[in-house]
């Protein structure tokens, strides 16, 4: 039985350009750290951000960090490191949180685009759909959501056996990589049930975000045609105002 796993990651490359890798990888995870954490010290210091769209930037913000800190310092470690090996515990946590984090984001873009929709199309309520309390629930449901998910599939991809190889062939404890070292006849209908969640949350975010931007497009492209019915009026009034009234 498998007891822990051993990361390939960038391994196979020579090894004098794993400290360019090391370099290029923390730089960037670096820039992506600061700029979140820019963003939420911007919304935070600035009363005047403190509305429902800044909000969720910064719940935005907060699941990509924790999503780059699930993957980022171990991926970073290995490349200077000749001891790539990962526990049983410590791959599943892994996976866990990277799916929590990953699934989250995406459920926070699907709220954002519903805060969109509801500002543009619903301008006089807006202020009632998207209160501080509904703020608060859509944000934690989002991050319930992307919990449960990550559960979800965590304990579908662990609780088979793992009989033969330990080597990973990723960077990461990844679903897939995973699923081709277990061992038993599920492995196959697990790879696909893993595969179909995966797809349909994320096609299902997709299609919610983008039929949200077709009626907030659809919205604006009514604006005009809105004015060209008001401007006659206006005019005929203005005019009886100026010129026929005393």
């Amino acid at each position: 039985m498998v007891s822990e796993f051993i990361i390939v990651g960038f391994s196979n490359f020579p090894p004098p350009l794993l400290p360019i890798f090391f370099l290029l990888f923390l730089l960037m995870y670096l820039f992506t750290l600061l700029g979140n954490l820019l963003i939420m010290v911007t919304v935070k210091s600035e009363r005047s951000l403190h509305t429902p769209m800044y909000l969720f930037l910064c719940a935005l913000s907060i699941s990509e960090i924790l999503y780059t800190l699930a993957i980022t310092p171990r991926l970073l470690t290995d490349l200077l490191s000749t001891h790539r090996t990962i526990t049983f515990v410590a791959c599943a946590s892994q996976m866990f949180f990277s799916f929590t984090f990953g699934f989250t984001h995406s459920f926070l873009l699907t709220v954002m685009g519903y805060d969109r929709y509801a500002a543009i199309t619903h301008p006089l309520t807006y202020n009632v759909l998207m209160s501080t309390s509904s703020c608060a629930r859509l944000v934690s449901w989002s991050w319930a959501g992307g919990s449960v998910m990550g559960m979800m599939v965590t304990l579908i991809v662990f609780h088979l056996t793992f009989c033969g190889s330990n080597v990973i062939h990723h960077f990461g404890c990844h679903a897939l990589s995973l699923l081709n070292l277990a061992c038993g006849n599920e492995t196959t209908s697990v790879t696909l049930g893993v595969i179909l969640v995966c797809v349909t949350v994320l096609m299902g975010c997709s299609f919610l975000i983008v039929l949200s931007y077709i009626f907030i497009a659809a919205a604006i492209l009514k604006i005009p045609s809105g004015y060209v019915l008001v401007f006659p009026q206006f005019v005929c009034c203005l005019w009886h105002r100026l010129y026929i009234l005393p």
